[in-house]
């Protein structure tokens, strides 16, 4: 079983870059609508081939139809697939938190504007903030909670560099809070979906279940620490019996489920995602994506199990492509115009030359 210290421990890699399982993957729009997903990992040729595997955020997606898998090198792996339409890519989203498939919505948007065309491109992920019981809002303000996530919106405008580390200091607060919270709550969860299983239990399913508000209150006055966060101790003081932290490591049914709602934190924490965007002509504009950067002519972002906790978080980008076609036909018409005027002006000087040649 899978302690507290290890579930804290990951939980805290959360707060700085994650290096490992790190996934590049790169959205191409193109003109006519049609798109293509690739994504580069760190895999093995025996990791594809591995059915069983389920904690990967990738490998899990890639077994669909129409997936095409190259290994690169011994642990580097590039797949890829085209699409007829951004609903169809969002549909095959080949990143998972925890088993459960990332969710988003695409679409592209074309503007018309003769010599060139303008190309939106949205895409809006679903939130996985209903995964956990209680929400971060309970701890923060939802700007404050929205900015922590995602960096955008700017709360900390106008403020100074002492302010803003204070400013800082109080939300990592709110959101260590916000995790003790829900890895409580999800204890209890567990041992209550197993408390027919659970020897010299000292109270009632009812009662334990009713106390739970009482021990969150509990927890949040407690250290922010997560290292140092046991919620199985604070059970076990509570209610002073050892029997739930018995349960946990005996009871193989128990400290599996318990194993598997732990893995959604690991999972979440291990999801790093490099997004790459790559449109028709030249990107020109980049709405709600507070750290999007331009670089090798690609929109680049962080897609990360943190950010997938606010509200739809969503990038959209306007590209502007320049229509060939439409300079050459303007350019014809000029043209056609030009040597019309010459046609008609020596046809009436010719015209006016006849009428004044002698009789």
């Amino acid at each position: 079983m899978r302690n507290c210290f290890l579930l804290s421990t990951l939980l805290l890699t959360a707060l700085t870059a994650c290096e490992s399982g790190h996934i590049d993957m790169n959205t191409i729009i193109r003109a006519d609508g049609t798109c293509r997903r690739e994504i580069c990992f760190k895999a093995d040729s025996a990791a594809l081939a591995d059915q069983s595997i389920r904690e990967s955020n990738v490998l899990g997606m890639l077994g669909e139809k129409g997936w095409t898998c190259e290994v690169q090198d011994t642990f580097r792996v590039k797949a890829y697939r085209d699409f007829s339409s951004p609903d169809e890519m969002a549909e095959a989203m080949p990143l998972q938190v925890a088993g459960r498939q990332v969710r988003s919505k695409a679409k592209l948007e074309k503007q018309f504007r003769w010599f060139y065309t303008d190309y939106v491109f949205t895409e809006t992920f679903e939130s996985i903030a209903p995964t956990f019981a209680i929400p971060l809002t309970n701890y923060m303000e939802k700007d404050m909670a929205d900015f922590w996530l995602t960096g955008t919106p700017d709360v900390m405008k106008g403020y100074s560099g002492l302010e803003m580390k204070d400013y800082l200091d109080s939300m990592e607060d709110a959101y260590m809070h916000f995790v003790n919270a829900n890895i409580l709550n999800d204890l209890m969860d567990v041992l209550a979906e197993h408390y027919d299983g659970i020897t010299k239990t000292p109270v009632s399913k009812e009662e334990f279940l009713a106390s739970k508000s009482e021990l969150i209150d509990r927890a949040d006055k407690m250290s922010t620490d997560v290292l140092n966060f046991d919620p199985e101790k604070l059970l076990a003081e509570n209610f002073k019996t050892e029997a739930y932290n018995q349960a946990l490591k005996e009871d193989s049914v128990i400290s599996e489920a318990w194993e598997q709602r732990q893995n959604v934190y690991v999972s979440l924490v291990m999801l790093d995602v490099d997004y790459q965007l790559t449109m028709p002509g030249g990107i020109i504009e980049v709405l709600k994506c507070g750290d999007g950067v331009f670089r090798d002519g690609e929109l680049h972002y962080r897609l990360n199990g943190m950010r997938l906790l606010a509200p739809n978080y969503t990038i959209r980008a306007t590209s502007s492509g320049k229509n060939s076609w439409a300079l050459y036909l303007s350019l014809l018409i000029v043209l056609l115009a030009i040597g019309s005027c010459f046609y008609f002006l020596f046809k009436g000087k010719g015209r006016r030359d006849s009428s004044k040649m002698p009789e």
